[in-house]
């Protein structure tokens, strides 16, 4: 019985861990590595919207990025608007992009932004390094990952 008890708890527990994140793709405000605001309205509509919240100093997100970087021949073919949103300064930013993820960031898809604040984080749920969305063309939330792990998952989530 008290295994039975003890099982519960844990599996209560679990349920209570899942993060919850935004079914639609809320109101932002961003910052562009140009230093002009970004919000929901400049995302590209008819298309899949891909948002990576990351740190430029985080080691599992260099390790993610140089992931995607390996695939950039696919995520330049794909039916989505890549959004890197950092949580640093321009200059970190850059400079991650310039060591880590070069390909990534020539790509026309692919348009970085900043957080300043966290307000965007806070808006989204985030409570790891690196977390993304994949929104669809509604702006209807198809699916979150987290971690290093999953951040190439979103392509095989595509249409």
């Amino acid at each position: 019985m008290r295994y039975c008890f003890l099982l519960i708890t844990f599996l209560s527990f679990q349920i209570n861990l899942a993060q919850e994140y935004p079914e639609t793709l809320p109101d932002f405000n961003l910052i562009t590595l140009e230093e002009d605001a970004f919000t929901r309205e400049e995302v590209k509509e008819n298309d899949y919207s891909y948002f990576i919240y990351f740190s430029p100093t985080c080691g599992h997100c260099i390790d993610a990025f140089k992931f995607l970087n390996l695939k950039a021949t696919q995520v330049e073919k794909a039916n989505v608007q890549v959004y890197p949103v950092s949580t640093n300064t321009k200059e970190l930013t850059l400079n991650f992009f310039d060591k880590h993820a070069s390909k990534i960031f020539d790509l026309e898809n692919v348009f970085v932004t900043r957080d300043e604040g966290f307000r965007f984080a806070d808006l989204m749920n985030v409570v790891s390094f690196p977390t993304s969305f994949l929104y669809d063309s509604n702006g209807k939330l198809i699916k979150a990952y987290e971690g290093e792990a999953e951040i190439l998952l979103f392509l095989n989530d595509i249409k």
